[in-house]
């Protein structure tokens, strides 16, 4: 419960601070998609209800696209690249760090698949959920070759981005219709939705304790 109002407390502040600064969107956007890639942070950050609720910022005629799509792009490509070094570094001995404790069948997971579908799995690994930043981890740990991996790291940044966006933005090109003093309320209605959904699928596939 605590982390649900957590989240929920911080994307209301973040979205008040990108509708009061505008100008700052791109560079705030930016920040939370390269926190989101890394390897052992990624965890924490509520990447995907932002990017919904800034999708319908863009949608809503708030936000400008071109800026926030390029910083945005260029946060996921420097977050993957900063865990795909990290996984070179550290080589096997990251599976042996215990926040990766519960995620270590996860991460041999995606080395199975890197290892099978090489740039491939780069490319999908991006629409993993939670578990998206131990992909590039992977790729390091494989010793991937650093020209493959940023090829692949940059298409499925270059695709990942405007398909997390799209959701929202095409939400608020639909509520743009409703008389005017409703669209706020929707909005704020449409995000309590997605996140209320994304806590059931989340705390749905905990292991259950005892």
């Amino acid at each position: 419960m605590f982390q649900t109002d957590a989240a929920g407390g911080f994307e209301s502040g973040l979205t008040s601070l990108l509708q009061d600064h505008p100008e700052q969107a791109g560079l705030v956007i930016g920040l939370l998609v390269f926190a989101e890639s890394l390897a052992f942070v990624g965890f924490f950050v509520p990447s995907t209800p932002l990017l919904l609720a800034i999708g319908a910022m863009v949608g809503a005629g708030v936000l400008q696209p071109g800026p926030l799509l390029l910083y945005a792009i260029v946060g996921a490509v420097a977050g993957d690249a900063v865990s795909y070094e990290l996984g070179r570094w550290m080589g096997p001995s990251a599976l042996r760090h215990r926040m990766l404790k519960r995620r270590r069948r996860a991460v041999a997971r995606a080395r199975l698949f890197i290892r099978k579908a090489g740039m491939l799995t780069m490319v999908l690994g991006r629409f993993t959920g939670p578990i998206r930043s131990m992909v590039p981890l992977a790729a390091g740990m494989l010793k991937m070759r650093r020209v493959r991996f940023q090829i692949a790291n940059l298409i499925g940044a270059v695709l990942w981005i405007p398909v997390m966006l799209a959701p929202g933005y095409l939400a608020a090109q639909g509520l743009s219709l409703l008389p005017e003093g409703l669209l706020e309320p929707a909005l704020a209605g449409l995000a309590l939705t997605v996140i209320g959904l994304m806590v059931w699928k989340w705390r749905k596939g905990r292991p259950a304790s005892g």
